[in-house]
Formats: structure tokens, sequence, C-alpha cells
């Protein structure tokens, strides 16, 4: 298990797999690029939540947005309907050494809907 914890531990979010075997990217959507976030992306089943978090909503609704209550750092994204299979988790909360050789493809969420570019490592 792999560990993303916010600023002050009062959140911690458990996925199986580090961010090398699954699904990243960096969206430059107006929340997402505002957020500063890299996202993860896994299956709702799989992951496990602890701790107290805000839920933020926008647009369609679709989506909940949560951040610690504690110390306000953006930990993951879930989705409203229980039968959609993916969720976001912020990698930048993940271990350091997971992240220095992260392939992070840059994802035009605010336009196009393409990946737009790659970098490496955060």
């Amino acid at each position: 298990m792999v560990e993303a914890v916010c600023h002050c531990g009062a959140v911690r979010v458990k996925v199986p797999k580090p961010p090398q075997e699954v699904e990243v990217k960096e969206c430059n959507c107006s929340i997402c690029r505002r957020y500063g976030s890299v996202m993860a992306y896994y299956s709702p089943k799989d992951v496990q939540v602890d701790g107290p978090t805000d839920i933020y909503m926008w647009d369609d609704r679709a989506i909940e947005f949560h951040r610690c209550k504690v110390c306000g750092n953006f930990t993951h994204w879930s989705p409203v309907d229980n039968a959609l299979d993916r969720m976001g988790v912020n990698v930048r909360l993940m271990p350091p050494e997971l992240l220095t050789d992260l392939r992070i493809p840059k994802f035009d969420g605010a336009g196009t809907w393409t990946i737009i570019g790659e970098r490496r490592g955060l």
C-alpha cells in the first residue's frame, strides 16, 4: 500500500499501487491548475480514506473535491455516481521518493481534452 498524507496528517489516503503503475495526469482545467495537483487514478473500491474532509463541488456537481478539514490540503476527488469506477488521488501527498522519476502527461482539461505534453518527476 502507498499512503498519501495531507500536511497535518489528519487525512490519509491509502492506494494499492504506486503512481508509476497507474494512470497519472497533470490537468490544466480551472480547478486542477488552481489546486496545483497531479492526479493518479484508481478504482474507488481500492482506495481507503481515513480522516475528516470537507467537500467542494461545482458545475454539474458530478465530482466531490475533498480537502482536509484541519489543514486544507486537497487530497482526492471522487465521483458522486458510485457506478463510476474512477477517482483521483493527489500524488503530491505521496512520499517524495516515489515522484522523482514519475512520467507525468499534461492533460488539456481546459480545452481539447487531449494530452499536450509530458514531464518527468515532481
